[in-house]
């Protein structure tokens, strides 16, 4: 059986240095449970961080360059390309439910497998292979439930699993397989994007307008200022400016 490991560049959320991405390493375990040989594949440059992934027991890791603007169509595309395994396609991707670099959304593993056409288990917490030796293989999954409880699930491959933070099936870290870990890098086949197009905008250089200037400055304000007038010549007063703005007619007989 063959399994394809999604992995990430994670971020440690407390020192905001590269680390490994805890349900990618569960993930790692749940291939290992299975019985599976493995292959990491991340969609970017190579990182340092990703050897770390080898000390889990991931030996190999390809990293697809050229991906970073559709990670989903890489991803797909290297799955179902044939070139990870010399004998055989991919039975089984497995990732974590989430990454951990600062702006991951969690839908990664959901729009690969609906880029693949596959189906997805989301929150395994445990798995094993339903019948031995069986083609295409079964798996029996755990999915993590809300206050601790568990629910069962068969899946046939070919198939997705979403690894949930409370999986069991942690490996053991051995430091040497980082010094042995092979990483290798193909191209993601993806053609690169166009540039955007630009309007090209004139911009001229100011220049005074007087007569803009002339006919848009404003006089400077008149009337008359009445301190404590007796209240009908406030009242004239009041009448003979909204006359003067036009707001009320001219008087009757002018």
């Amino acid at each position: 059986m063959r399994a394809v490991v999604l992995l990430s560049a994670g971020i440690d959320p407390v020192s905001g240095r590269p680390a490994p991405v805890g349900t990618e390493i569960r993930a790692i375990g749940l291939a290992r449970a299975l019985g599976a040989r493995m292959i990491g594949l991340h969609a970017g440059p190579a990182a340092p961080v990703l050897r770390e992934y080898a000390g889990y027991g991931l030996a190999d890791i390809v990293c697809l360059d050229g991906a970073g603007h559709d990670p989903v169509a890489a991803l797909a595309r290297a799955i179902v390309s044939g070139s990870l395994f010399t004998d055989g396609t991919v039975d089984l991707v497995l990732a974590g439910r989430r990454a951990s670099g600062g702006m991951d959304s969690g839908l990664l593993p959901y729009a690969v497998a609906e880029r693949l056409g596959w189906p997805i288990v989301a929150d395994v917490a445990e798995g094993q292979v339903a019948v031995p030796a069986s083609r295409p293989p079964e798996f029996d999954v755990e999915q993590a439930r809300p206050r601790g409880t568990r629910r069962a699930a068969r899946v046939a491959a070919p198939c997705a699993l979403a690894v949930h933070d409370v999986a069991s099936c942690v490996p053991d870290f051995v430091f040497a397989r980082t010094r042995m870990a092979v990483l290798r890098t193909m191209p993601s086949g993806l053609a690169e994007p166009s540039a955007p197009v630009t309007e090209t905008v004139e911009e001229r250089a100011y220049r005074r307008r007087p007569r803009l200037i002339a006919s848009t400055a404003t006089q400077a304000p008149g009337g008359q200022v009445l301190v404590d007038p007796p209240p009908q010549d406030a009242a004239r007063a009041i009448i003979d400016h909204l006359r003067a703005l036009g707001v009320l007619p001219p008087p009757a007989g002018s």
